[in-house]
């Protein structure tokens, strides 16, 4: 897989915490490493697997990433620094997977997430690999999924387990029991998530379907994670430029308003040939977030009918405002594609589906400097993406629930290697859910500064 080599080779020069970070895993079998992105995990791991093959051990790994992360990230790791040259890196993907699996070739082979549910039950059978690499270990946190037990039974097989990830706690202190699992077994927060919800949180008599955390729970999961998980600041030890988050509002039309209003007040809304309902709350929030972005799906083919225009024009003040600098678009619904695309049909897109190709070519324009709007699908772009030489400014035409994502996507521009200020906006349809939204996260973030200051204190303590 890396035969042919595209970078200039130079030699790997870790900075101080990376070299804690190599410390800390070859040091802890059930290891994290929550690092910013950018912050140089993907080295730090390929140095800490070559200090185990130093040390005398077998040190096959087996790497499981996003699709995205595992064809670009490993392999450019490996060849662009001249340590890490001699490491043979396979793909398991595709008609050769099997084979490339257990091909004793690979030090290193490379797994998506999807690719659990065949490749498990071969390795229940024989596990060729003595570590487990969990890059963007959230992908593990819902132990209900198809992927999360498919790997479980095979975790004890494996000698050395570790978790990669900025965002571990991004949704709330509910997501550490599954990504906690996979590396320890169940040794810190027991086997089961029932025993963790009942021991560190509760409901509410009129909510059974809200888990929240028990008075003081939260500094009793941050103690049991001191010993298993490392985290550096990235401001402490990167020169990151400034950053700010700047909320633009927009005034919908009254008319609009009050359709909005009676969408929320009573889940129903006459539009011009269709009368839409919401059978639940799950499908309401998805309707009043659709509303607030300007337009709403009408049936299951996904036709949509515009209710307002009004973030459209709000796009339209702040690209006029940038005159011509590069914009970074985050969207979540392909309605919103199609509606700004309208308006600026010259626009470069990212969204799922895309050949490899044609994402490389968009990425290239992007990173010249040359691209004055790339939409992005917010889910599409979280991931395996270096978008800061391109700019440094984001619009979030519509926003996300979901913090990880967020976090995740303004991470494309800042992180290690952007040199101007990055700006944030937000598109916030005023008397609508973008602001309850935005409250929202910001109570997730604090959840997860929170989890990150104190295990900063516990490893201060122990120097």
């Amino acid at each position: 897989m890396n035969d042919a080599n595209p970078f200039a080779v130079k030699a790997w020069v870790p900075h101080d915490y990376q070299r804690r970070g190599m410390e800390w895993l070859v040091t802890h079998p059930a290891g994290a490493l929550f690092f910013w992105p950018g912050m140089g995990k993907t080295s730090t791991t390929l140095a800490s697997i070559l200090q185990l093959k130093a040390f005398g051990y077998p040190a096959r790994t087996l790497v499981l990433a996003p699709l995205r992360v595992a064809q670009a990230v490993w392999r450019n790791e490996a060849l662009k620094w001249a340590e890490f040259q001699h490491l043979k890196i396979g793909l398991a993907h595709g008609p050769d997977k099997e084979h490339i699996l257990y091909d004793p070739k690979y030090d290193i082979v490379l797994l998506n997430y999807e690719g659990l549910q065949w490749a498990c039950p071969l390795l229940l059978k024989a596990n060729p690999f003595m570590i487990l690499v969990c890059d963007e270990l959230p992908k593990l946190k819902h132990t209900n999924t198809k992927r999360f037990k498919a790997v479980k039974n095979v975790l004890p097989s494996f000698k050395f387990r570790w978790g990669l990830t900025g965002t571990p706690v991004a949704n709330g202190l509910l997501d550490l029991f599954g990504e906690i699992y996979i590396l320890d077994l169940g040794q810190r927060f027991g086997r089961y998530i029932t025993h963790y919800r009942l021991t560190y949180f509760h409901q509410k008599p009129y909510d059974k379907w809200t888990w929240h955390i028990s008075p003081n729970s939260a500094e009793r999961i941050h103690a049991k994670l001191a010993d298993l998980a490392m985290y550096v600041d990235p401001e402490e030890v990167l020169k990151l430029p400034p950053i700010s988050h700047i909320q633009l509002p927009v005034d919908l039309p009254s008319a609009a308003l009050k359709q909005y209003r009676l969408l929320e007040q009573a889940a129903i809304i006459q539009l011009s040939d269709n009368v839409l309902t919401a059978a639940n709350a799950a499908v309401l929030t998805g309707k009043l977030r659709q509303f607030a972005s300007g337009a709403l799906y009408t049936n299951a083919e996904r036709e949509f009918e515009v209710v307002h225009t009004a973030k459209l024009e709000a796009l339209e003040d702040l690209v006029e405002e940038l005159a011509g600098e590069p914009l970074l678009l985050a969207y979540n619904y392909e309605h919103e594609l199609q509606r700004i695309l309208k308006v600026y049909p010259n626009a470069l897109v990212l969204k799922g589906g895309m050949s490899g190709n044609a994402t490389n070519e968009v990425l290239s324009t992007w990173n010249m400097g040359s691209c004055p709007l790339l939409c992005a699908q917010a889910d599409v772009i979280a991931h395996g993406l270096n978008l800061q030489t391109g700019g440094n400014a984001i619009v979030w035409f519509s926003q996300t629930y979901n913090m990880e994502t967020y976090t995740q996507v303004i991470a494309r521009l800042y992180r290690q290697g952007q040199k101007k200020h990055v700006r944030i906006y937000h598109l916030i349809a005023n008397e609508t859910i973008d602001a309850d939204i935005q409250q929202i996260l910001g109570y997730k973030d604090i959840t997860q500064m929170q989890l990150f200051a104190y295990l900063t204190k516990s490893l201060i303590e122990k120097k």
